[in-house]
């Protein structure tokens, strides 16, 4: 590999790792945002969709631009194609954020909030497993997700029990159907998010050691 496609490589990776964060930050804002009920950071969150979007195709178009010059194999080519995969995944987390904030944002309107304590709880912990994904593709380091199986299967039994405590709800206060049907719609999102990082989990997995591993 000459200096230049080294460096190159070395640039891709930064700048999905800067998408990363951006996206996870927007995930992050979002959820917080849901637990203060501040409809202001929802929208804040949501007025980002666009600058997400111009951010995934610059690094998905070096990434091209990248195959297409110097056509990379073996671990290169692993490196390339795993990252490729992982910013897709990058980038519908920060949209999901959005999409968590344009919820909010119609409670806010419509609705209000109602006791939205185990959606948090889920939140929080799909958060923290998407940061680990993050951090093992950053640091090129699959120590931070080896237990990702079953911290996934902890996510769909949470969201199971937080869809069983919803439906429950729906059943015995009526008015608060149009609130808890917008949580069925949040406790969806969060079990995909986990979903998200467990994919980021595989294709690192990949990237770093050639091993490809199935998680969900």
């Amino acid at each position: 590999m000459t200096e230049k496609e080294r460096s190159d490589l070395s640039q891709i990776h930064i700048d999905a790792c800067d998408l990363g964060t951006y996206a996870i930050g927007m995930l992050r804002d979002s959820i917080d945002a849901f637990e203060r009920a501040d409809t202001q950071q929802a929208h804040d969150v949501c007025e980002r969709k666009v600058e997400l979007k111009k951010r995934f195709i610059a690094v998905e178009e070096s990434m091209f631009r990248h195959l297409a010059l110097y056509q990379p194999v073996a671990r290169d080519m692993r490196e390339i194609v795993a990252s490729l995969r992982i910013i897709y995944n990058f980038e519908r987390i920060g949209r999901m954020g959005y999409d968590i904030g344009d919820t909010i944002k119609t409670l806010s309107q419509c609705c209000g909030l109602a006791d939205p304590e185990k959606l948090i709880i889920v939140g929080r912990k799909v958060l923290a497993m998407i940061e680990d994904a993050f951090d093992a593709f950053r640091d090129r380091d699959v120590a931070p997700i080896r237990n990702m199986r079953e911290r996934d299967s902890e996510i769909d039994r949470l969201y199971c029990e937080v869809m069983r405590d919803l439906i429950r709800r729906m059943e015995q206060k009526r008015d608060d159907v149009p609130i808890l049907a917008r949580y069925i719609i949040i406790d969806r999102y969060l079990e995909r998010l986990g979903d998200q990082a467990c994919n980021i989990a595989e294709m690192t997995t990949y990237m770093v050691t050639g091993e490809r591993v199935e998680i969900i």
